[in-house]
């Protein structure tokens, strides 16, 4: 199954499409000269034809560019790269099952006169970001909630196995990667008890995430055992840009009382029981209250879509949240690829948090190579006076995106940006905390993959205690990492150049 997935990768076919126009070019040289220029006619009519109707679009011009120099260059290998690609549609039966999904969860979104005002009351000059978030995330925000911040895979697993056990109703389980070893047999032995025990579990994983991990029909044994378990976009050995949007969601929902997101995967590398880069620094939190809905929301609107059926939503989110006096404001929120979202609801909230820092914005990404307006951001609050700090692996998971990630590097220390690698390893966190009063912890990653391709998750929040835990634990992994600065880094003539072509097409990969 995994040479078959390589077969019907980008890569490959991109590799076959260039091929085949090389061949083909040489072809008619050698035996059909006379016919070269009706050919060099015909492509550039029909390049010509693609570059108007993607100058057309209503994208940006960073994602154009690739697409028009490719076309533009090697007309046959770009028109049939981007043909194949460029349009990851989901079918229209499938985006009108969603679509009426989310109508069907739209009322557990909608706020009260008394509860917007309190939100923007305790919001203040934030409330932009909440107003953002609630017009384009199809959620809302919530207050007296609580949130608890895990420092390592270590904690969010033995708090998860914890509350797992606890379980009397509903398990709801989507993740991107799933891991035969140590860390899955423990939430494993927990589910197939909790189905004897009459509790419904639901278990949804990405089958291309999951390649090399577990067996492809790995959900069939999960469903004998009696969870209700799916692959998202299952592959198929079709030519097609949609196997490049993927659920690299990380969600936990038990009973409705409790709910998990960040960067943990179910897999030993997470927890540390294995090292293939070093020490693994990942984080996650845990939200107890109303806000649990955003996150049961999110999961059945995936797993329904995926499963082309309609669950009884009132069954799930119509329920009696407890509330917490610990002050401060959740919302947790879905992104992914259009047509579902229509924004780019990742970047423009970190865009939001960015450009209302006042004194500092600290950063933890494993991936560094963020679009022009993400760039421009983070370099503008450095002009400005903020003291923004971004911390990436200094041991690498994949070499030319690591690669990728330090060309961006220049550009961001010239404007003042501070860049530091966490000198012990891999940190896969993702997150943000500005000025002590907001935070973001979530699955995506400042790269394109996340932004613009993948279906993401996470959590702003603001005045809440817990971002104090956020803070802390960027200081103690600040120590453990060694700074990067104009003076100790250089890059290469040839690998800067490489990175160049590479950074021109990072948006298509």
């Amino acid at each position: 199954m995994r040479i078959l997935k390589l077969l019907f990768s980008k890569i490959f076919i991109s590799a076959l499409a260039l091929l085949i126009q090389i061949a083909f070019v040489v072809l008619i040289l050698l035996f059909y000269e006379v016919y070269f220029a009706y050919f060099q006619i015909f492509s550039a009519a029909l390049s010509l034809l693609i570059v108007f109707g993607i100058i057309g679009k209503k994208e940006s011009p960073e994602f154009k560019a690739p697409w028009l120099v490719i076309i533009l260059v090697l007309p046959f290998f770009g028109t049939v790269i981007y043909c194949m690609f460029a349009n990851s549609k989901m079918s229209t039966k499938q985006y009108r099952h969603m679509v009426e999904i989310v109508c069907r969860c739209k009322k557990y979104s909608e706020l009260t006169v008394s509860e917007n005002n309190e939100i923007y009351k305790t919001l203040g000059e934030f409330s932009g970001i909440e107003n953002y978030l609630r017009k384009n995330s199809y959620s809302r925000g919530h207050l007296n909630n609580k949130v608890e911040y895990f420092r390592s895979g270590e904690k969010f697993y033995a708090d998860l196995l914890s509350e797992l056990d606890k379980a009397e109703k509903f398990i709801f389980m989507e993740y991107f990667i799933i891991s035969y070893g140590k860390m899955w047999d423990g939430i494993h032995d927990i589910l197939v008890r909790k189905v004897f025990e009459g509790v419904e579990v639901r278990v949804m994983y990405d089958d291309i995430g999951c390649a090399g991990h577990i067996s492809g029909n790995y959900f069939k044994k999960l469903k004998k055992e009696g969870i209700n378990c799916i692959k998202f976009n299952p592959f198929r050995p079709v030519i097609s840009g949609i196997h490049n949007n993927r659920d690299h969601r990380k969600i936990t929902v038990i009973d409705g009382r409790v709910a998990y997101t960040g960067g943990v995967n179910l897999g030993d590398e997470y927890i540390n029981e294995k090292h293939p880069f070093g020490h693994w620094k990942d984080t996650a939190i845990k939200v107890q209250g109303s806000a649990v809905c955003n996150f049961t929301q999110m999961f059945l609107q995936m797993f329904d879509t995926s499963s082309n059926q309609f669950s009884d939503y009132d069954r799930y989110l119509d329920i009696e949240y407890e509330k917490f006096d610990e002050g401060g404001y959740i919302h947790p929120f879905g992104d992914g690829p259009k047509p579902i979202y229509p924004e780019l609801i990742g970047a423009n909230n970190f865009i939001n948090m960015i450009n209302c820092a006042k004194n500092y914005v600290w950063v933890t990404t494993p991936y560094l190579i963020p679009d022009y307006n993400l760039t421009s951001a983070l370099r503008n609050a450095a002009f400005r006076g903020v003291d923004v700090r971004i911390i990436v692996p200094h041991i690498p998971d994949k070499k030319i995106i690591f690669n990728m990630t330090r060309s961006n590097y220049k550009f961001l220390l010239e404007a003042g940006v501070k860049i530091y690698e966490y000198t012990p390893g891999f940190i896969h966190a993702k997150g943000m905390v500005c000025d002590g009063k907001s935070a973001f912890v979530g699955t995506i990653n400042l790269d394109y993959r996340s932004l613009v391709h993948h279906y993401e998750c996470g959590a702003v929040m603001y005045g809440n205690p817990c971002i104090a835990d956020i803070k802390a634990d960027f200081d103690e992994t600040l120590s453990l990492s060694s700074e990067v600065t104009t003076q100790n880094f250089k890059f290469g003539f040839i690998p800067s150049l490489i990175n160049a072509v590479l950074n021109l097409f990072s948006p298509m990969l």
